[in-house]
């Protein structure tokens, strides 16, 4: 270990009379056979440490990583990291799609102190259902399989001698039971929802047109769309949740909107790199947040999530007798099992399904086009084709 310093092999060069205190970063003050090592700690940790103690341990940390030759981010097995650092290492090695889950596990309040902030030696069973309790269901699941992952990664390399998640080979910690949504459109709010949508409303079409994810439609480039020779989206594995590239195809109520949004103000084609869905001159939205929430209120619908729409346009795809199959590479599920599961048929669909078989079989007579009814939830009547408007709004009641 090297030779402690007046300051512990810490300093800061902002001149700052409470220097142990300010938000300035930390520097190494350490000298082994006539070399200095004056770097930025902060650089060299890859974070700010939180406090004087904390930069006093990670100082060491990082000589004696220097003087073997190593990387100081780099995790060994006489470390005893912070949750933050053990899932900036993990993630490093085991990249994830979502770059915001790792930062909102670390800033999580448990038992009044930062979760990031403590050490893998003071984690145990109960500081993490003491986590699980604090997080939403759904995203809680994700976080406890990503901390169960990097603890098992730790144990490993010998960073951590054993996972709170387990007592011996006995797993202690477990997932909560996740309630499948199956929020669909009622009759009446799809109307509603596009009246009171204003500058959100191309958005709510795409998304109940093709069933893509929030994510995927605000990251949609011109690049990807294509009109010859076939009307169609493509998403690279980069964009989908399942990193697998997946085609769209594109409806005719879509392709008016796509084509009433190819030009910029002055009448030319915007370039392949603009975003579909950003603002006049192609430059990415980058959340709907705020605006979905406004348009709700506006729209007196409660309970509806943006994801929601994605159901919906696999649901109607569904009503419409598309095949399970089809509908499961249009929304670019990983196994028509998730599909099956995911959707919700319309109600009133199950009698004519019925009606239809004892067709085939003989028993009844064969529908005509006044006996079946379609529309959201099967409340609706079906419209022929004459009766469809030309607006998009108006044709997203129609199966």
């Amino acid at each position: 270990m090297p030779r402690k310093s007046l300051t512990d092999n810490i300093r800061k060069v902002c001149g700052c009379a409470t220097w142990k205190t300010c938000a300035h970063p930390w520097y190494l003050d350490f000298q082994r056979e006539k070399v200095r090592y004056r770097d930025n700690l902060d650089l060299l940790i890859g974070r700010h440490a939180v406090d004087f103690t904390e930069a006093k341990d990670e100082a060491r940390r990082a000589i004696v990583a220097k003087l073997e030759g190593r990387d100081p981010k780099g995790l060994v097995p006489a470390d005893d990291p912070t949750i933050k650092h053990l899932l900036g290492e993990y993630l490093r090695e085991r990249p994830r799609k979502d770059p915001y889950q790792a930062k909102v596990i670390v800033k999580t309040a448990v038992g009044g102190r930062v979760f990031g902030d403590l050490r893998l030696s003071t984690v145990t069973t109960d500081t993490i259902r003491q986590f699980q309790r604090v997080r939403p269901i759904v995203a809680g699941n994700r976080d406890l399989n990503l901390l169960r992952a990097a603890f098992n990664w730790a144990i490993a390399g010998g960073v951590a001698k054993s996972s709170p998640f387990r007592v011996e080979n006995v797993p202690v910690v477990r997932l909560q039971r996740e309630h499948a949504r199956s929020r669909r459109l009622q009759p009446g709010e799809a109307e509603r929802l596009l009246q009171a949508a204003g500058g959100l409303r191309d958005i709510i079409v795409t998304a109940i047109e093709t069933g893509m994810r929030k994510g995927e439609i605000l990251s949609l480039q011109w690049s990807q769309v294509r009109f010859l020779p076939r009307a169609e989206l493509f998403l690279p594995g980069s964009k989908t949740k399942t990193a697998r590239a997946r085609r769209v195809p594109v409806s005719t109520v879509l392709q008016r909107i796509l084509e009433r949004r190819r030009n910029d103000p002055a009448g030319e084609p915007l370039p392949p790199e603009a975003y579909v869905f950003g603002d006049e001159v192609g430059r990415r939205r980058l959340t709907t947040e705020r605006a979905w929430r406004d348009t709700l209120k506006r729209a007196k619908i409660t309970g509806l999530h943006f994801h929601d729409l994605r159901r919906e346009a696999g649901s109607r795809w569904m009503d419409a007798g598309i095949p399970l199959a089809t509908i499961q590479r249009w929304l670019g599920h990983a196994n028509i099992s998730q599909t099956s599961t995911y959707l919700g048929a319309s109600l009133g669909a199950d009698e004519i399904d019925m009606q239809r078989y004892e067709e085939r079989i003989g028993r009844v007579a064969p529908l005509t086009q006044n006996d079946v009814s379609g529309g959201l939830n099967g409340s609706q009547p079906t419209r022929t084709d004459s009766e469809v408007s030309e607006k998009p709004e108006q044709n997203l009641t129609i199966h």
